[in-house]
């Protein structure tokens, strides 16, 4: 299935850009803890420190969407599903969707007001233990199924988002990557539901708010999330039947599709290898950082199955047999190796007896899954390994890494070490992240300190980007040091009280991104109850949190004696050291070569017959559609079923002093002001542009003229609920119409949050930061540029259809231009020359910093600057005195001019990428392969039925041939109605030249398609569900805002949803010529391997002007 990156690029059209990626906070890039959400109370606030921050920092770029939502970039989603690879090794067969739709919570003292009162408990389950999670006005019900021994935990809330997951602990004794693959396989048809793939069919027809499925390296978790009651039974159903009767276990088939199969079209050909998860773990291990984390984790963990790779090691995955694979999903999915969980606003007793009906079909069996716990080591290690690299030059890592307890901490000790992890790699100022970043050893720093994903609590940091080998001794030597002074002095005060404030205020908050609420719920839960502990003590904090204030009130070193305990005293200690070689990708590549062709030649004729046989059934039942009495059996929805009116957001605007626009946006909140303060970028040349990402960082992390980068960071973090600056850039809207590419809307944006009595503290704030950064600190310029570098070095071929679509997107439209100036695949180059600059030429780098300040702080004229609040009505009036005294002060600033600034014409400043198809050849097994074109010209009247087409092909025909037979870990295209173009994507292909003939392809199917009524609704119903995706208070707030910017009004918004409704067989066939005539216009963008062009070049028509990036 989809991978979160494909279904983001499948919903909203735009390409991410590295300022996006960066929202991520560094030091969570390569943590083992992002790819999961909640733990105990020590692991909630350690997840939440990624997810809360991540929402403070959605989007910075408008997405034209054709539901008009701002682009909710889920650049802390997408991070997450990369790294989480890394070392947890979390594997996600896909993120159909994953949307936010999670209020705010309050304060703890709110009881459970809003949940329903239990009804009898069923007759087939004991009663175990009843919770009031007052934290999160929540009621929780443990129940036991009699008959099969499955324990349930039941969730109630008043929450119209609601959640239902099955859990079943898999750990793994091999690294054929049996569970990740059986994740897949399981969705791929059932006993009651016997389409080829109901997980697509959900993807097409469904108001769901979360599809997917994930494997961790213990357990796999099937959750998915639905406001319409209809559709979340439906959901749960298709899931139920899934895990517990698949048509995987009978039908090898599936296991050659989603696993691995050797693939044969004629007895001539070469032998090859093909299926999904072999292709997406080979992109997986194509990225260093994962390399890296697979080395780790064997090294940590040599004697338990956390030593093992449970998404699969590409070497080993042809090894796994069918037998292999039934006896798996024999022992461990089973009802007495369950979690079941349900959350929201359904009858409890309606939850119940849907669930018997599957679990009463069996009896309870003892089942083996324990996970066992890694004896400590008495003496440390080090490891050192390799990762292929087109250069050897300055791309060494090194991390050092513990193991840090073999038996349970208590859930009070997991609070202390969530805010101690805070207090060491937090944020640029943390201690550890800014010695190690200050060292100049390296270019980026590596781990996130405390990770608490598994059974045993992993602490990690490291440098890349060291100039060689034995720079990683004093890598090391400086861990080890700063960990010695820090357990002997401790932190300062300030530290202290910014990290516990931090901590405190995201575990109130709960603001939980892009994710479900009860998702949050259930992920937390989780960690203790995958455990055998009690599932309930994941979602408590209050109690934890006042022993560990009074602890720290009565001066205990209760973090020096974590260090001293946990790291400096424990020998438990790997230190990895990976050296790049610039030959090991095409050793790989010759190697597998070489043993495909000592296979085939020891095979018989008989046996190759028997291969290109099986490699054409293969072929023939995936491109077989599902026959009609198949497709009967999934549950569906009708039309009647979907709102017909598009929901609008309560906005209010008024012009005040100078010009300027006040926007509120009156909601509940829980009392947490939300405030987005946005400046033009257009006082600003098209050339300043790639200077940008640089001077966004640079405002919040160099200091300011009264408190240096660390007293900054840690004022921020106890007055606030967060504070950053970033980016919004869009094409403007022309209501049914394809928009003029040049009319474009830009914005530089300070977001933050706070709670009532902090709102001057954080207006404050935001004035210092703008008006008083230290742009003149030379050294963090460089570090930051040091780092976006390395960055992106390790993007790009990790996530190239990023990189692919950008570049695409560059060559039609303004706005898309000057995003590529400034996130693209060719902003490489940029960082390298600036960073060059910085060190060599640094007063003219600083002068022109100070220059764009200074422009963008000449705040008087129309729309230069707007104010966009977010809170509740009441907060809204009473902070609005302090609001116009802000504004009053931002317009006197000193900084800025005192008349009115200069308004550039970006479209005369900007060169647009040249047309034309364009390579950029990588170390990594893997491509990922753009195309597209304008599909309307500027002024075409465009309809939302295009929406629904995109979708369509998407979970459809390209489904089916990019992934399905193609082999690629996705397939997918998306239509921006605002500029008109269209692109299709591929992710992790193994393919170039017959992906984009797949692409051609599209055209004739959609012309010549006959949909039956059924087929034409299930499209619209599934597109509808993307369009009413929830969101969280201040994600509607900025929404709003940049919905306000682009011109899109609720009446276009109206328009579009009354198109999607109306859409046509007529609509699908005229899209259809349309591509048609694309087919010949249209541009290619790939990143990929070396071999794949060379093959290309051969295979293919199109021709490809190579271009080397790293």
């Amino acid at each position: 299935p989809i991978p979160t990156t494909a279904a983001t690029y499948a919903k909203r059209y735009k390409s991410l850009r590295t300022s996006e990626i960066r929202m991520l906070p560094p030091q969570r890039r390569r943590s083992r803890s992002v790819g999961r959400c909640l733990g105990a109370a020590g692991g909630l606030a350690i997840s939440l420190t990624f997810v809360s921050w991540a929402a403070t920092r959605t989007a910075t770029r408008l997405a034209s969407s054709p539901g008009g939502v701002a682009t909710r970039t889920n650049a802390p989603v997408q991070m997450a599903r990369a790294n989480v690879a890394t070392r947890a090794g979390i594997r996600g067969s896909s993120l159909g969707k994953a949307r936010a739709g999670v209020a705010a919570v309050g304060a703890s003292s709110r009881g459970v007001t809003g949940s329903t009162a239990m009804a009898a408990p069923h007759q087939a389950y004991d009663v175990v233990k009843i919770d009031d999670v007052s934290e999160y006005g929540a009621k929780a019900t443990l129940f036991k199924h009699k008959k099969t021994g499955a324990e349930v935990l039941s969730v109630e809330k008043d929450d119209d988002n609601k959640v239902f997951g099955i859990v079943f602990r898999t750990p793994p004794t091999d690294s054929t990557g049996i569970p990740h693959i059986l994740e897949h396989s399981v969705l791929c048809g059932s006993r009651k539901y016997t389409v080829k793939e109901p997980f697509t069919e959900l993807m097409k027809a469904s108001l769901n708010t979360f599809l997917n499925a994930f494997t961790y390296p213990d357990r796999t978790c099937y959750p998915v999330a639905s406001q319409n009651l209809k559709d979340f039974y439906n959901l749960v159903n298709v899931y139920l039947d899934a895990v517990f009767h698949p048509r995987a276990i009978k039908d090898p088939q599936v296991l050659a599709q989603e696993g691995w199969h050797f693939e044969l079209d004629k007895k001539d050909d070469p032998l090859t290898r093909k299926g999904v998860v072999l292709n997406e773990m080979k992109g997986v291990y194509s990225q260093p950082d994962n390399i890296m984390g697979k080395v780790e984790m064997e090294s940590l963990f040599p004697d338990i199955t956390y030593g093992v790779d449970s998404g699969g090691d590409p070497k080993v995955i042809p090894s796994l047999t069918f037998q292999q694979f039934k006896n798996f999903h024999a022992e461990k999915y089973h009802p007495s190796n369950a979690r079941v969980y349900f959350y929201g606003d359904d009858p409890v007793d309606e939850r119940l007896a849907l669930l018997d009906e599957y679990l009463s079909e069996f009896d309870k069996k003892d089942v083996s899954t324990e996970v066992q716990w890694q004896p400590l080591m008495s003496e440390p290690r080090t490891i050192k390994s390799k990762f292929p690299a087109s250069s050897e030059e300055g791309k060494y890592m090194t991390s050092v890494n513990w193991v840090v307890h073999d038996k349970p901490l208590d859930s009070c000790e997991k609070l202390a070490i969530s805010v101690l992890s805070h207090l060491l790699m937090g944020n640029s100022a943390a201690v550890m992240r800014k010695t190690l970043t200050d060292s100049g050893i390296g270019e980026q720093v590596l781990g996130g300190a405390f990770d608490d994903t598994l059974q045993q609590m992993v602490f990690s940091v490291g440098l890349k980007g060291l100039k060689s080998d034995s720079d990683s001794e004093k890598v090391e030597k400086l861990v080890m040091d700063t960990l010695t002074k820090l357990s002997a002095e401790g932190f300062p005060e300030s530290a202290v009280a910014s990290s516990m404030n931090t901590i405190e205020f995201r575990l109130r908050e709960f603001n939980t991104g892009g994710y479900p609420k009860g998702l949050m719920f259930m992920l937390g839960a989780l960690d203790g109850w995958i455990y055998g502990g009690d599932p309930v003590e994941g979602l408590r904090f209050e109690e934890d949190l006042a022993k560990l204030k009074a602890k720290l009130a009565a001066k205990e070193p209760v973090f020096e004696n974590i260090i001293k305990k946990m790291l400096i005293q424990n020998s438990h200690r790997v230190t990895v050291s990976m050296a790049p070689d610039a030959t090991l990708e095409k050793k790989e590549l010759e190697v597998e070569t070489k043993e495909l062709q000592t296979i085939k030649s020891k095979l018989s004729d008989k046996d190759i017959s028997r291969i290109v046989d099986e490699t054409a059934a293969l072929k023939a039942a995936q491109a077989a559609e599902d026959p009609p009495e198949a497709m009967a059996t999934m549950p569906k929805l009708g039309l009647e079923d979907l709102e017909k009116k598009q929901k609008s957001i309560p906005i209010e605007i008024e012009s005040v002093a100078e010009g300027t626009k006040l926007i509120t946006h009156p909601m509940s909140t829980s009392r947490i002001m939300y405030m987005d303060l946005a400046l033009n970028l257009k006082a600003l040349p098209a050339s300043d542009m790639p200077l940008l990402p640089l001077f966004e960082r640079m405002l919040t992390e160099a200091g300011t003229a009264s408190k240096d980068a660390v007293e900054l960071s840690e004022y921020i973090g106890t007055h606030t609920g967060g504070l950053g600056v970033q980016h919004l850039l869009s094409q403007k809207v022309d209501g049914a119409n394809v928009a003029d590419p040049n009319a474009v809307v830009g914005y530089l944006t300070l977001r933050a949050k706070c709670v009532p009595e902090k709102v001057s503290i954080m207006l404050d704030t935001a004035k210092e930061v703008l008006t008083s950064a230290k742009l003149d600190n030379q050294q963090r310029a460089i570090e930051i540029l040091k780092e976006t570098k390395a960055g992106m070095e390790a993007a790009i071929v990790g996530s190239g259809h990023r990189y692919a679509a950008g570049k695409l997107s560059a060559k039609f439209t303004v706005a898309e231009a000057l995003g590529e100036s400034m996130g693209g695949i060719g902003y490489l180059e940029t960082v390298k020359g600036l960073l060059k600059q910085a060190q060599e030429d640094w007063p003219a780098l600083q002068a022109q910093l100070e220059r764009m300040r200074s422009a963008l702080l000449t705040t008087k004229g129309e729309d230069m600057m707007i104010i966009n609040l977010t809170g509740d009505e009441g907060l809204l009036k009473e902070k609005r005195p302090e609001i116009d005294g802000f504004i009053s002060q931002m317009h006197s600033n000193t900084v800025g001019g005192s008349g009115q600034a200069e308004l550039h014409d970006w479209a005369k400043e900007t060169k647009m990428a040249a047309r034309g198809s364009e390579g950029f050849p990588v170390p990594t097994q893997v491509n990922y392969v753009g195309f597209g074109g304008p599909l309307y010209k500027p002024g075409d009247a465009v309809k939302g039925s295009g929406q629904v087409i995109s979708k369509f092909l998407s979970t459809g025909f390209l489904w089916d041939q990019v992934r399905v037979i193609g082999g690629a870990y996705g397939g997918f295209c998306g239509f921006d109605p605002v500029s008109g173009v269209f692109r299709y994507l591929s992710y992790r292909d193994p393919n170039l030249a017959g992906t984009i003939q797949n692409y051609k392809n599209c055209a004739d199917y959609l012309a010549k398609i006959d949909l039956t009524q059924e087929e034409l609704e299930k499209a619209i119903i599934g597109t509808i569900g993307d369009v009413d995706s929830p969101q969280s208070p201040d994600q509607k707030g900025f929404t709003s805002l940049s919905r306000w910017l682009v011109g899109r009004s609720d009446d276009d918004l109206q328009r579009r949803r009354d198109e999607i409704l109306a859409t046509s067989v007529e609509d699908f066939r005229e899209f259809g010529k349309r591509l048609q005539k694309l087919n010949s216009e249209a541009d290619a963008v790939v990143v990929g391997s070396a071999a794949a062009f060379d093959a290309a070049s051969k295979e293919g028509e199109e021709k490809y002007e190579l271009v080397e990036v790293l």
